[in-house]
């Protein structure tokens, strides 16, 4: 009888598997790029829920490969669905989704109720388990299954945990004219708007702009000259040739709250300051800097900083408050999740090795503490995490390191276990040595 692995291999080698990986490396590189919307987006989560179940099945067997197939691959179709249902229906757990996926790749899951129309797509999965491949001699099957495991998988692995990147606003550019400020937003085409008071109001700008930035100084003497700083949101100043110092700047706490604030970037890298220009205004001069999502920020001829978002795109979020009171917003909720699953997953199997050699049903209260850990921990989690500055952060934070120690302890005490009562059977079924006769 052919064995997990191969079935899970021939399943995901099956025709209908391999379109649904090239329909959803397609759509997530080039036609969501090129036509963002409804249509391009549920196709992707319909071809996930045709290649994940398989892909899954494929990494089961690789650890349990002496499992039967049918319940495999009826749990991993399970647990996409549970999965998927749980990030798309929920908002907290599209933050918890994004969180552990970008410790594997920079990612954004948004939380959309709608994307469940893709749910029954997994009978499509399902069918194609139903359906193996045609018989082949055996050393035949045995390069078919290799070519499988060594191209097959990573290739399918690279498409699910590549996807395209994620379309935002952000600031980018700068210019500055005898008259007038454009500034340029946008993620894949740049749209242009303009202020010629200063930075006061702004309007869409026509569509030709200046052909290059305009000056990062003043006309006038004392000449005041000002750059960004490099990796963050902030502008540094210089009067007359003098030092570089802060004129204006963002910590990175406030960076990270912001992050949080918005939910559509991947990372703070995405919120640093891109390009900036100085316009000499009656009364002094104006500076005008682009942050990236965050929108642009305008320094007065009073010397006053003040960050306007994208001030011709209404609605958007930007610029949301810094304001904070905690500063463990930084305390990775993603990989406190993670832990408790593996170590639960490592628990349980190392008990169940046990039972099978004979060990007594008592070690059973390693995997049951800390179940009971992980269902006290991950409300608590969520709970701190989706409100930083309620009372539930200094919980979310103990609990949350309490659930790693936990799970890092439980794994290993089972695991050492394991691997004495497995010494023990060995020495158990080893014949007794004999020692040769004495010769007199």
């Amino acid at each position: 009888m052919e064995s997990v692995r191969g079935k899970s291999l021939a399943w995901l080698g099956h025709p209908v598997t391999m379109a649904a990986l090239a329909v959803l490396v397609v759509n997530d590189h080039v036609a969501k790029a090129a036509h963002p919307g409804w249509v391009t987006g549920k196709l992707s989560d319909a071809a996930g829920m045709v290649l994940a179940p398989p892909l899954l099945a494929v990494l089961t067997s690789l650890f349990a490969p002496r499992a039967r197939f049918r319940p495999v691959a009826v749990g991993a179709l399970v647990a996409v669905g549970v999965g998927f249902a749980f990030t798309k229906a929920w908002v907290y757990g599209g933050q918890v989704a994004s969180e552990m996926w970008s410790l594997i790749t920079p990612s954004l899951v948004r939380s959309d109720p709608t994307d469940l129309l893709a749910l029954p797509f997994l009978a499509v999965a399902w069918w194609t388990a139903q359906r193996p491949g045609r018989q082949r001699s055996e050393r035949t099957e045995r390069w078919v299954r290799a070519w499988r495991l060594a191209v097959l998988l990573p290739l399918a692995l690279a498409g699910v945990a590549a996807t395209s990147a994620v379309p935002y606003l952000s600031a980018e550019k700068v210019y500055v004219s005898a008259d007038t400020i454009f500034v340029g937003e946008g993620w894949i085409e740049t749209r242009w708007s303009a202020s010629k008071d200063g930075g006061v109001t702004w309007s869409d700008a026509p569509e030709q702009t200046p052909a290059a930035p305009g000056p990062a100084c003043t006309r006038s003497v004392p000449q005041v000259c000002y750059r960004v700083i490099e990796d963050g949101i902030g502008v540094l100043r210089s009067d007359a040739g003098g030092p570089w110092t802060e004129d204006w700047v963002l910590t990175r706490l406030e960076r990270i709250t912001l992050n949080r604030a918005y939910r559509d970037t991947m990372g703070i890298d995405a919120l640093t300051s891109q390009s900036i220009g100085v316009q000499d205004v009656p009364g002094g001069h104006v500076v005008v800097v682009a942050n990236g999502r965050d929108g642009f920020a305008v320094r007065d001829v009073t010397g006053t900083w003040q960050r306007i978002g994208f001030p011709t795109v209404p609605g958007d979020l930007a610029p949301a408050s810094v304001e904070t009171d905690w500063v463990l917003l930084e305390f990775p909720l993603g990989p406190a999740v993670i832990a408790m699953a593996l170590g639960l997953v490592i628990t349980t199997g190392a008990v169940v090795v046990m039972r099978r050699r004979g060990a007594p049903a008592g070690y059973w209260w390693l995997p049951v503490a800390l179940g009971v850990t992980a269902v006290m921990t991950v409300p608590a989690a969520l709970a701190g995490w989706a409100d930083p500055n309620g009372g539930l952060v200094i919980p979310m934070v103990v609990l949350a390191i309490l659930g790693i120690l936990a799970a890092i302890g439980c794994s290993v005490a089972a695991v050492i276990r394991a691997g004495m009562h497995l010494a023990e059977a060995r020495a158990e079924r080893r014949p007794p040595r004999v020692p040769p006769p004495r010769i007199y």
